[in-house]
């Protein structure tokens, strides 16, 4: 089996994992909300939302974005195979960790009066605050676990170990919710916390590595590349929640409440719907590219590969979803919702750019460029407002989805400029023509939707489904072998 073959099967199967784990982590979300729901009540969802969502706010900022900048360097010692390297790395990262835990703690007890007046608009939730500081020993602790599985390309314990963290949760929260109502909110977020902290200490036995003594001193100098590139990607969250505040402050000033709502839930099906294919990104992508990034041929190779797999695998998904809006719409929100279709259909031509957009962005990360980091970041959010701000204002809600599809075109471009000038990259032909391709099949459902309407647009997008995903199958089997590994999972399951 060829390299290239071999490559290919890697990246597939981690989507699929990570696809399958994403929407397992969507149907506990479901669930736990539904029996919240019935337990504590709107009130206590109320309640529970505030709490976590000041939470992760405090989490943004305390954590330093070392989970993310860590797995570069952890990649980089596992490519390697130096356990010594990966235990160096790993007890300066832990070290860190202990630092932003501590952060988040301080942060929290000192500021617990104004969370609570500006969340409850009282004091009488000062002293939760202060007890629910602790999630972040649990919550770093086993973030930096994750991370070490990540870094060092534990797929399969990595998968496990949401899965379980997530079923762990729902058991743990439902029987405090059910015998103390809304009294056990804050009591059920921080013992979940520990549960999941319980979960990952398994499954951080499962990985091998040899645990190095390092002084304070060393763990400041050699923490410092994880910093700098984790402050770069705080201050991108920052940034990017920061641009996501001013459209929907501006939306609602210049247009209307409802247009927020639109929105929102059209980015939610949207991002829901391909979550999957980014997860997977960012979960082995990133890591396996931080791993091979100091070998040109290698890092290029990859790069090029993931982004051939990234529009084969989006080429079936996009065309599901643009042929099934409507009935999703139906599905999932209600008939009011129908105005953010043509919305829908805008973003969704955007998103296999967005898929090249990343796929490209994380060279620069794997590269640990902070500066090109945070210059293209800022650039592109910046430019992505002001596409936004336009274009809505001049076509509404449907300018939105419009903004989005020439942003990533523009950064598609902006992108290969820079890495072609500062790495000498660019995608092969064969990328161009998977996109070009992709594209085609996605216009082609919308002609249907636009000069047939519905319910006629349903067979004639029936048909470039099927060519579709039929293509796409023939253009997978080109790379892995299919039949070969169908023919492996048989002979599996009947032993």
């Amino acid at each position: 089996m060829s390299d290239k073959n071999t490559s290919f099967k890697q990246i597939f199967k981690a989507t699929s994992i990570f696809g399958g784990v994403q929407v397992f982590n969507i149907l506990i979300t479901l669930l736990r909300s539904k029996a919240v729901a019935l337990l504590i009540g709107t009130a206590g969802m109320g309640l529970n939302g505030l709490f976590l969502s000041s939470l992760n706010l405090i989490k943004s900022i305390s954590s330093l974005g070392m989970a993310e900048s860590a797995v570069r360097d952890i990649s980089k010692a596992h490519a390697t195979d130096d356990k010594e390297e990966i235990g160096k790395t790993f007890s300066v990262f832990k070290r860190w960790i202990w630092i932003t835990a501590s952060l988040g703690i301080v942060i929290t007890i000192a500021f617990s009066p104004l969370l609570s007046k500006f969340s409850f608009n009282s004091y009488e939730h000062t002293f939760d605050y202060i007890w629910l500081s602790v999630t972040f020993v649990f919550g770093a602790l086993s973030g930096g676990i994750y991370t070490l599985l990540r870094g060092t390309r534990q797929l399969k314990y990595l998968a496990q170990a949401n899965i379980f963290g997530g079923i762990v949760g729902l058991l743990v929260a439902l029987p405090i919710f059910y015998f103390y109502g809304i009294q056990g909110v804050v009591p059920a977020i921080i013992i979940t916390a520990f549960a999941n902290y319980l979960v990952s200490l398994y499954f951080k036995s499962k990985i091998k590595y040899t645990p190095i003594a390092i002084n304070w001193k060393e763990t400041l100098q050699l923490g410092k590349p994880m910093v700098q590139l984790g402050i770069s990607l705080t201050l991108i969250n920052l940034l990017a929640a920061l641009v996501a505040f001013v459209l929907n402050a501006f939306i609602s000033k210049t247009g209307t409440l409802s247009d927020v709502g639109l929105y929102g839930a059209g980015l939610a099906i949207v991002d829901g719907y391909v979550g999957m294919v980014f997860t997977a990104m960012a979960t082995d992508y990133f890591p396996r590219l931080s791993g091979v990034i100091h070998d040109d041929r290698k890092w290029k190779q990859l790069v090029n590969e993931q982004a051939e797999l990234v529009l084969i695998i989006l080429g079936i998904v996009l065309v599901l979803l643009i042929s099934t809006t409507p009935i999703l719409i139906r599905v999932l929100l209600s008939k009011e919702f129908f105005a953010a279709q043509d919305f829908i259909f805008w973003a969704v031509l955007a998103i296999p750019l967005k898929g090249l957009v990343w796929v490209l962005g994380f060279i620069v990360l794997a590269k640990g460029d902070n500066k090109l980091f945070l210059t293209i970041e800022i650039a592109a959010n910046l430019l992505l407002l002001g596409f936004n701000l336009v274009f809505y204002n001049y076509y509404g809600i449907n300018g939105l989805g419009i903004s989005m599809l020439i942003s990533y075109a523009v950064f598609i471009v902006m992108m290969l400029m820079v890495l072609k000038s500062k790495y000498a990259f660019q995608f092969s032909k064969e990328v161009f023509m998977l996109l070009a391709k992709g594209m085609l099949s996605l216009a082609l459902c919308l002609i249907c939707i636009y000069c047939l309407g519905y319910p006629n647009a349903y067979f004639a997008e029936s048909i470039i489904v099927l060519v579709t995903i039929l293509y796409c199958i023939y253009e997978l089997n080109k790379r892995m072998n299919i039949k070969e590994i169908i023919s492996n999972l048989t002979s599996k399951i009947k032993r």
